[in-house]
């Protein structure tokens, strides 16, 4: 049974353990200790200790010590790629992709956090020296996802630690075997005790006691809107930093002169990676009435083509969600679009541990499942009757996270971007996209606090002095 890490010892707990389950047939992984409120102490309690002598170790050795994660990952990556896949039921490729764009993160963190840089201002006082300079909040808490159990967490983690936050790290406990597996490379490198911590377990108990303590300075949460909202009210509480990324309906927009090929790829991609668990998929498309039709033929015909199955066969392209809440709502919204006059075009059905890729046409904006995140692999295809309704169309929601426009002008796709209410737009490509070199984050209840990916992570991990040195008389 794999434990908990708490400052620089491997424990177990009095409690249950946490059972690893596959979605694919509910067998068991293996187990991992469950943490409880009172290891949270304990880790929060080493981070304090830790606190000062971790922000002012050399900036190039905690770089070095992220690397030397990096590496560890990347010696055990295959074994990591086929964990994740029985765990979360993520077909072996995307798996794959995952752990090499984590790796990867983790180590340009590394590379770029001994670039982090104050700058020099001009004084209007004489014989005066300004400047900034990036310091870490303190104890932090990191809570993490299911559906992204390996990227996530690498980089919140390397981020969060190269600039000199010391951590206590909560994952879900949907994909808590995948997890460990980062716990032991941070585990073997040259931290100080106490800088970083493994505390699996339920989010309701220990991600709870986590976020709400008074001395964890700084949360960093990716999941629901309704859990984040709360992190960022008890954060407000006691003045501590939140950053959230949080649930989205993210929409493609497919207009008049759009190359409906290329964006019936996308939109494929975008609806059905991951099972259509991604806090940034296609949860809408918005056709104007031009390309509708086309738009719809082709999205159908493609979504038809995907192989569901097993997720340790290479030849799958889907696998099962990770779990009956997943299904339900997959259903709940399937079955409302219809009985308001949707058409089922691919798909429809769900099965005892799959969901067949859906795609509803005649959607109207109205529906549950064009308001409400469904999280799993259905297309819903809205009509818009120009370019200005679907820009409306897609605004027209409390999120804003990533959108897409696909269209052969420029000038469209300047007015376009400028006009969508979203952290993120992608011209031409699927919206379910993110990359280390741009800062990756929502508008709206789609996230606050900061962006991911990049330098900008790694400010949004730090804060801001402001120094000002008076060298005359």
């Amino acid at each position: 049974m794999r434990q908990l890490y708490i400052d620089g010892e491997w424990r177990d707990s009095a409690a249950d353990p946490l059972a690893c389950r596959s979605p694919v047939d509910d067998s068991t992984l293996g187990s991992v200790s469950r943490g409880t409120p009172k290891h949270v102490e304990e880790a929060v309690v080493a981070t304090t200790e830790t606190a000062r002598t971790f922000r002012e170790m050399n900036v190039h050795d905690r770089a070095d010590a992220i690397r030397s994660a990096m590496d560890r990952l990347a010696e055990r990556a295959d074994e990591i790629v086929e964990t994740m896949a029985r765990e979360t039921g993520k077909p072996l490729s995307e798996a794959r992709t995952e752990v090499e764009s984590a790796i990867d993160s983790g180590r340009s963190y590394a590379a770029d956090a001994v670039r982090l840089n104050g700058e020099v201002t001009r004084s209007t006082f004489e014989a005066r020296l300004n400047f900034t300079q990036r310091e870490p909040y303190g104890p932090a808490g990191v809570i993490t996802p299911w559906n992204y159990p390996f990227e996530i967490p690498t980089d919140h983690l390397s981020a969060a630690l190269v600039t000199g936050n010391p951590v206590t790290w909560n994952p879900a406990s949907e994909a808590t075997l995948t997890a460990t597996y980062i716990a032991e490379a941070f585990a073997e490198t040259s931290l100080p005790e106490g800088a970083f911590n493994f505390v699996p377990g339920p989010g309701s108990s220990v991600g709870a006691a986590l976020s709400t303590h008074d001395a964890v300075r700084l949360v960093a949460f990716t999941g629901s809107t309704d859990v984040g909202q709360r992190i960022a009210a008890t954060a407000a509480e006691r003045s501590a930093q939140a950053l959230l990324e949080l649930g989205g309906k993210d929409p493609v927009l497919v207009l008049d002169d759009a190359d409906v090929e290329a964006a019936a790829d996308a939109i494929v991609t975008g609806s059905n990676y991951n099972c259509g668990q991604s806090c940034s998929g296609t949860e809408r498309v918005i056709a104007t009435d031009a390309v509708y039709d086309d738009v719809v033929d082709a999205v159908t015909e493609r979504t038809g083509s995907l192989v569901v199955g097993d997720p340790l066969d290479e030849a799958t392209d889907v696998g099962p969600p990770i779990n009956d809440d997943t299904r339900s709502t997959v259903r709940e919204h399937v079955s409302d679009a219809v009985d308001a006059g949707a058409r089922v075009t691919a798909g429809g059905s769900v099965g005892q541990r799959y969901c067949e890729p859906t795609v509803l046409a005649d959607v109207t904006p109205g529906m549950r499942v064009a308001t409400k995140e469904t999280f799993g692999p259905v297309t819903p295809i809205i009509r818009a009757a120009d370019t200005g309704a679907a820009v409306e169309i897609a605004n027209d929601t409390k999120y804003g996270l990533q959108a897409a426009v696909f269209t052969e002008s420029l000038r469209t796709a300047h007015r376009v971007v400028n006009r969508l209410r979203s952290g993120g737009v992608v011209v031409n490509g699927t919206n379910n996209v993110w990359e280390h070199q741009l800062p990756f984050g929502g508008f709206k209840q789609s996230g606050s606090g900061g962006e991911y990916k990049g330098t900008w992570h790694l400010e949004g991990m730090t804060q801001v002095k402001s120094v000002a040195i008076d060298y005359g008389n």
